[in-house]
């Protein structure tokens, strides 16, 4: 049986906005005066630019001078503890997807981004809820520009649907983060960097793209100074996508739009004003995944376009965002950062499942289950801190202060159907035409969640001699829960959690090439999952402590890291099963009863290349294995492959033909299991080692246009995506998509 089903969704109200008024908006917004470039830059005062931006830009008494990042290297990174430092100098294992490398493997969903970056694996539910992992833990911290945002309700992961049109760079940092997101996981996080306006002439971009199962996307991106100085710059981003799939029935829209405002109100500040608006709407998705096995046993041998979906199941989801950003430099050195997100998701869902194992005679058998909900989730954030030099014991050093916190409130109703639903018939003739069962008009009260987060965090990189440093800090976090969820035990509960997570980081310079490093962090995540009673587990705890050798070559253009880690958590949520069938516990809302367990342990490595190697040459190579176990030494998630590889290379011949472009990568990942439903009860299903190829070809028609070819799992591997609840589906097959891409 495919679990879980309800798994507390965040349940919106339908958008009133239709997809094609959001393009036709957008279109209308990019194409006005704001024409733009499409050059991405990251704020000032993190100087990762494109080859266009290499132009610097004087703010009189502040000049911040570009760095060339149209290549799969960067200069610098704040993701990991707010001070901007080369990856070398960073002691944790970072990955940074850069904007070449998103346009060259044409990756547009924060999915896809994942799914080829170094040690990140996802699963999915079904076709809506995607999770994310990392060293074998779940991957629940996204940060908008630094920002800590909230995790997907529907999954406790991070959301796959977000368009990577809005930015600049995607910076991944494995491993525990609680020193700049308080309460997460230890498997990664991910920090999307917004684009900026900062060209003072008018450009624009457009990107046509059409792909495999009727796959079309146009995307725009301009920007234009708004006064005759360019002090006042404006920058906008309009998508709109129309797809089908592979699965059977599905067709999902996508609108995008995003603008933004910065203004040098002085030589020192900057105030950046935007907003971001993402429309997904998919219809006759799935719920849960398909039958693996017919009722007399046999391993049931479906096409890969197989689907459970009716034709009226939906799940539309809206995200709308405010935010604004102020940073002032001092005289000193001294810079403050302010930075405010108001972010407000809706949805609508009606969906609809089968269960049970069809007669291989007559296809009949299953049993139907439907469900319907809306909801809505008000997420608002600041963060505010002051980094700069300071002198002490005859040396300089680097210090930032800062304060972060967050209030979200997250409502929701449920409506259940009434009345007896339809026989499903034979599933071989399945084509979606279920009779759409009966919801009441005002439903039942589901959730209403108040989430609050505070944080005070220090960090301070401590210059102990030439080639030494030392990084240490320390965030102090509030966690607090106003909580009623139908489905408890009681109802309402409340929670207030308080936690100080250690950070302290060792760097050590050996040569003008390599460093080797030392980091260790505290974690605190308080957790939903649920023990019989329906009350939630008590917060995860433990530590990660990470080893390592990174390298810098060929002036910053190369970048090499070997890392080698290690994770101990107490209190991590453990499945509970039936002792007489085997089959999972299940709470009334169809989610996983869990009980803590001490001692879980995560351990491994993982290497990186990443950048230029040549003038022809640029790469990316990311190798991880890793081990979980808990306290006994028994396996853990063993659906999660132990070793991935995640490679990616591209060739520009230019001495042999001007303007072309080639690149090829290989993803693999080895063998994995997870337990599934038969109908002689559990048993372990198997998937072998898993290749999948791309190829990518590009020619420059001139300077302002080119034509792009990309094609994925050429190789047309079938194969699984295996999960922890039997929501098994197949991965998809080969597929291509040709681009189109203009610049004025």
């Amino acid at each position: 049986m495919n679990r879980p089903l309800l798994s507390a969704l965040p349940r919106p109200r339908r958008p009133r906005a239709p997809a094609r008024t959001v393009l036709a908006i957008a279109l209308l917004a990019v194409l006005s005066p704001l024409a733009a470039t499409a050059a991405e830059t990251p704020p000032d005062n993190a100087p990762d630019r494109t080859a266009e931006q290499k132009k610097a830009i004087d703010l009189k008494g502040v000049t911040v001078t570009g760095v060339d990042t149209s290549a799969y290297a960067v200069r610098n990174s704040a993701a990991a503890t707010k001070l901007y430092l080369s990856p070398r100098e960073t002691p944790q294992s970072l990955t940074v997807i850069t904007r070449e490398r998103l346009d060259d493997q044409n990756l547009t969903s924060l999915r896809q981004v994942l799914d080829n970056t170094a040690g990140v694996y996802s699963d999915a539910y079904d076709t809506e809820r995607v999770l994310f992992f990392s060293r074998g833990f779940l991957v629940d911290t996204l940060m908008y520009d630094g920002v800590p945002a909230t995790t997907n309700f529907n999954t406790g992961s991070i959301d796959e649907t977000l368009d990577t049109a809005l930015y600049d760079r995607i910076e991944v940092v494995r491993g525990a983060t609680g020193l700049m997101s308080g309460a997460g996981s230890p498997g990664a996080s991910i920090n999307l960097v917004r684009k900026h306006a900062v060209e003072k002439t008018p450009s624009l971009s457009v990107d046509l793209s059409a792909g495999s199962w009727n796959d079309g996307r146009v995307q725009l991106d301009g920007s234009v100074p708004l006064n005759a100085s360019g002090s006042v710059r404006a920058r906008g981003v309009a998508v709109y996508q129309d797809q089908e799939s592979y699965q059977a029935l599905y067709r999902k829209k996508t609108g995008v739009l995003y603008g933004i405002v910065d203004w040098d109100v002085s030589p020192a500040t900057r105030l950046s004003l935007g907003f971001d608006h993402q429309d997904n709407r998919p219809r006759r998705n799935t719920w849960g995944s398909f039958p693996l096995f017919l009722s007399d046993g046999s391993k049931a041998d479906w096409p890969r376009s197989v689907t459970t979906a009716a034709d009226w199941s939906h799940w539309t989801r809206r995200t709308d965002t405010l935010f604004g950003e102020l940073q002032h430099s001092f005289g000193n050195d001294w810079t403050l950062h302010a930075s405010a997100n108001v972010r407000r998701y809706r949805e609508d869902v009606q969906l609809f499942y089968v269960s049970g194992f069809p007669d291989p005679a007559t296809g009949e058998g299953l049993e139907p289950s439907a469900y319907k909900s809306k909801g809505e989730i008000i997420d608002r954030a600041v963060d505010l801190y002051a980094s700069g030099p300071f002198d002490a014991f005859g040396r300089t050093h680097e210090l930032v202060l800062g304060y972060g916190g967050s209030r979200t409130s997250n409502t929701g109703r449920e409506y259940e159907p009434t009345g007896a639903l339809a026989d499903t018939g034979n599933f071989f003739d399945w084509n979606g035409a279920y009779p759409r069962p009966d919801f009441p008009a005002q439903g039942s009260p589901l959730n209403d969640i108040d989430t609050t987060q505070n944080g005070f965090y220090a960090a301070a990189r401590w210059s102990l001699a030439d080639p030494l440093t030392l990084i240490t800090g320390a965030r102090y976090a509030t966690w607090k829960v106003d909580s009623f969820y139908v489905y408890d035990t009681p109802n309402d509960s409340k929670y207030d959690f308080k936690k100080t997570i250690p950070y302290a980081g060792l760097v050590y310079d050996i040569g003008k090439d390599y460093s080797l490093f030392a980091s260790y962090t505290g974690i605190f995540k308080p957790q939903n999952a649920r023990n019989i009673d329906g009350h939630y587990l008590d917060p995860i705890d433990g530590r990660s402590v990470e080893l390592g050798l990174k390298g810098e070559h060929l002036n910053g253009r190369l970048t090499t890291s070997l890392t080698l880690f290690k994770t101990r958590q107490d209190n991590v949520a453990a499945p509970v099963y039936d002792e007489a069938t085997g089959e999972p516990l299940l709470l009334p809302d169809g989610s996983q009863v869990s009980r803590a367990l001490d001692g879980t342990e995560s351990r491994g490595f993982e290497v990186e290349v990443a950048g230029r190697l040549s003038d022809e040459w640029q790469a990316s190579l990311g190798f991880s294995r890793t081990l979980m176990h808990d306290a006994t030494g028994k396996n853990v998630r063993t659906y999660i492959p132990g070793t991935l590889l995640r490679t990616f290379a591209t060739w520009t011949p230019r001495r042999w033909v001007d303007g072309l472009t080639l690149g090829a990568g290989l993803n693999w990942q080895s063998r994995s299991y997870t337990t599934v439903a038969s109908p002689a009860g559990s048993v372990v299903f198997r998937q072998g080692s898993v290749p999948q190829l791309s190829l990518m070809a590009k020619y420059d028609l001139s300077p302002s246009a080119s034509l792009q070819l990309n094609a994925n799992n050429v190789l047309d591997r079938k194969f699984y995506v295996l999960d922890e609840y039997d929501n098994t589906y197949y991965g998809a097959p080969a597929n291509m998509s040709l681009s189109l891409r203009l610049a004025f």
